[in-house]
């Protein structure tokens, strides 16, 4: 692993702002990790539920250049590593387009990364050892916990966890072998799915995604287009 300062907290306002405190103070890489947070952030500024108990982290990366499918190549890592250390999940964990982490249908995990001059900022929050609300979320959610029935050290998957995305960071620039896997693990592949594009959500088959990270689907009309941004609603089998 890369040198790196750590900075741990039972309690914090968000992991991601006290990264940004910290920089102004502390030279190299950093990781901050809270046992709770109580102003989470995820993605679009949607508040990023974080109760006592799971793992919820902000790491820096170092990478000279913008990458569009930054978030999957996150997510490739992610889903390798979590079933090379708990192959239990192998069966039911997938990635869903274009920053979460799904266990049979259910969330586990999300991501949300910020792209500046060099480096990226990487939020990543993975249910561990939580208290799972039974209706959070479009598509509920679930813990390791309750997956494996034990609990986890969210000490030694937050090394694990890094050191992943540190290790894999040579495939950045060869973009088809973690969209490949990407497509493989997809959450919704060949589903009907309701598109949220930031007008009126629209049904629509989910088909893959392109090199670009892009989301490529078919409309209901036959269409085929590529979704650069947006999210899932919801979906149904696709029969």
């Amino acid at each position: 692993m890369k040198d790196r300062s750590f900075f741990y907290y039972d309690e914090l306002d968000s992991t991601m702002l006290e990264h940004k405190r910290l920089q102004e103070h502390c030279k190299g890489l950093i990781c901050v990790r809270a046992n709770t947070q109580d102003d989470g952030k995820g993605r679009d500024d949607r508040i990023w539920l974080s109760p006592p108990g799971g793992l919820w982290i902000t790491f820096d990366l170092k990478y000279p250049t913008v990458v569009p499918s930054f978030a999957l190549f996150l997510g490739y890592c992610l889903h390798r590593e979590l079933i090379r250390l708990f192959a239990p999940l192998q069966d039911g964990l997938s990635i869903k387009w274009t920053n979460d982490i799904m266990y049979k249908g259910k969330k586990l995990g999300g991501i949300l990364c910020k792209n500046h001059p060099g480096h990226y900022i990487i939020g990543i929050g993975l249910n561990t050892n939580n208290e799972i609300d039974p209706e959070l979320g479009k598509f509920g959610a679930i813990s390791l916990k309750q997956i494996l029935n034990c609990e986890i050290s969210n000490e030694q998957l937050c090394y694990s966890v890094i050191e992943a995305v540190e290790s894999h960071e040579k495939v950045l620039s060869h973009s088809i072998t973690y969209i490949t896997y990407c497509n493989e693990q997809l959450f919704g592949r060949n589903s009907m799915a309701q598109i949220d594009v930031g007008t009126a959500p629209f049904e629509a088959e989910i088909l893959g995604i392109d090199l670009t990270g892009a989301l490529i689907i078919r409309k209901s009309r036959g269409e085929i287009v590529n979704v650069h941004s947006g999210s899932i609603l919801g979906l149904q089998a696709f029969s």
